[in-house]
């Protein structure tokens, strides 16, 4: 009987490590060599929605914008700031710069917590994933949808950078609306320029786009409900402040005048204010 279970064993160890190295393989030959045809551009920047603007007669004054299903400011990579950069990764997926689009430990380390849990309380997705979600909409849950969205997953990283899949979400992520992505929430929490955003609106920002209506004052009922999700909204960027600390993103005093702020929402127009010429547009087209 103990020959046979140390039999069993060694078979059982060396189909765990042959199946290791299948695997591996696999992987390498998806990551590096062959992981689907690419994503054209032009298809990515027909689902983001480019800006569609609308002059003047001189052909250098805007009057404004016109967008097919959503609202959105479109904001190349090299106008994103660098703090919120840092907030989006150290919020959404702080090993974003290191990973191949699939990050196995964070998906070890997110089944973990949630077995501890009980309950899911960690996801395992990275930007890229999230990304790819995004632009290919998934139809269902199943493993096979799942499967096709982490292949896809590896199709940006293969063909795209780091910076310009970054770009991509950056411009894609829901926030009110019709509204998508910083430059429109730049406007409408804060009224302001991507530019212009302090160190704490950038963590806010960051940290509210998986729920954004969760943390949205705007959108609440009654005063008691805004004044909860405003509440809401500083515990979250104090989280991912605490985090781009941790990360070594900012230092000890940026942390504490940022966490000594107070997150101060103006809410904009998420479009130009020529709205009745932009109508006659329009009706025009």
């Amino acid at each position: 009987m103990k020959r046979f279970l140390k039999r069993l064993t060694l078979f059982l160890v060396v189909l765990a490590i042959l199946s290791g190295i299948v695997g591996g393989a696999t992987l390498y030959w998806l990551v590096a060599v062959n992981p689907g045809p690419e994503i054209k551009l032009s298809y990515i920047e027909g689902i983001l929605g480019r800006e569609s603007p609308v002059f003047y007669r001189d052909g250098k004054q805007k009057i404004g914008v016109l967008f097919q299903k959503a609202h959105r400011q479109y904001l190349p990579f090299r106008l994103i700031p660098k703090p919120f950069i840092n907030a989006i990764v150290a919020a959404e997926d702080d090993r974003f710069f290191h990973h191949f689009g699939i990050d196995i430990p964070g998906i070890i380390r997110a089944m973990i917590a949630n077995i501890k849990a009980g309950r899911i309380v960690q996801g395992g997705s990275t930007i890229t994933q999230q990304t790819a979600k995004n632009l290919f909409k998934r139809k269902s849950r199943s493993y096979r949808a799942k499967l096709r969205e982490l292949l896809n997953a590896l199709r940006l990283e293969h063909y795209y950078s780091k910076d310009k899949i970054l770009e991509f979400y950056i411009n894609q992520f829901f926030v009110s609306g019709n509204g998508h992505g910083l430059g429109v929430a730049a406007r409408y929490y804060f009224d302001k320029n991507v530019n212009k955003l302090t160190l704490l609106e950038d963590a806010f920002i960051a940290g509210s786009v998986k729920r954004p209506n969760y943390y949205n004052p705007f959108i609440k009922k009654n005063r008691a409900a805004a004044d909860l999700a405003r509440k809401r909204a500083k515990e979250r960027a104090a989280y991912v402040l605490g985090k781009m600390r941790r990360l070594k993103m900012i230092s000890e005093a940026q942390y504490d005048q940022a966490m000594n702020s107070t997150i101060v929402f103006r809410r904009g127009k998420m479009s130009f204010a020529l709205n009745t010429v932009m109508d006659m547009v329009r009706d025009g087209l």
